[in-house]
């Protein structure tokens, strides 16, 4: 059973890669900023020093940051920690060794695939008994794909006292139904504010507006 949301839906603007990128997410008041780490194979990919130059900026706001990274290892965690994240949003691996290292709270990504509804129970069930978990993101089979899942097959999903983050296909114009179909406590877009011309590097202001107007309003 999905917890009940009953205080206002909050918004992480996900790949970050410039200063730009982060006054426009300040402007319109994302509650979590995201940035990908130590993983080239993502457009969205940036180098540690910027990312921490990007973190000092946020610090100035209420904005919390969250480093992206998929199975990472404990040097890339302890780079991330010295940067200033307030958050780690881990896809892939969560060794013992990371987890026991991390100093700061963990997002821990599940990509829907073809789980079945128990199946994705018993992964909750899983992650939320650990006390560093933060919360449990749910994303599309394929992160950063810009596509969605079945929505349904989180009727299960028993987060417990953590944050349900939704990922994976969310717009403008459909992040109010996702939010009422699964009472995520934060929506979380990437692809779904950037520029339709992909030759176009960053976020697309108008659309990050709209976004967060629409998930809070």
């Amino acid at each position: 059973m999905l917890k009940e949301n009953d205080s206002l839906v909050q918004v992480k603007i996900c790949g970050l890669t410039s200063m730009d990128d982060v006054h426009i997410i300040e402007k319109y008041g994302a509650d979590y900023a995201g940035m990908v780490l130590y993983y080239p194979k993502s457009k969205r990919n940036i180098d540690i020093n910027l990312a921490a130059v990007l973190v000092a900026q946020l610090k100035k706001s209420d904005i919390k940051s969250v480093a992206v990274v998929v199975s990472p290892d404990v040097s890339q965690l302890e780079a991330i920690q010295n940067a200033g994240f307030d958050y780690i949003q881990i896809h892939g691996e969560l060794s013992d060794d990371v987890y026991n290292a991390c100093s700061v709270r963990i997002i821990r990504a599940v990509n829907i695939k073809h789980q079945s509804e128990e199946d994705i129970y018993l992964e909750t069930k899983r992650w939320r008994s650990l006390d560093k978990i933060y919360g449990l993101l749910f994303d599309a089979g394929v992160p950063g794909s810009g596509k969605t899942f079945d929505w349904e097959s989180l009727k299960k999903a028993d987060c417990g006292n953590k944050k349900l983050f939704l990922a994976g296909g969310l717009t403008p114009d459909n992040v109010k139904a996702a939010i009422e179909a699964v009472r995520s406590d934060v929506v979380d877009i990437s692809s779904g504010v950037e520029y339709d011309d992909v030759s176009v590097k960053g976020k697309d202001e108008s659309k990050v507006k709209a976004f967060i107007q629409n998930a809070k309003y």
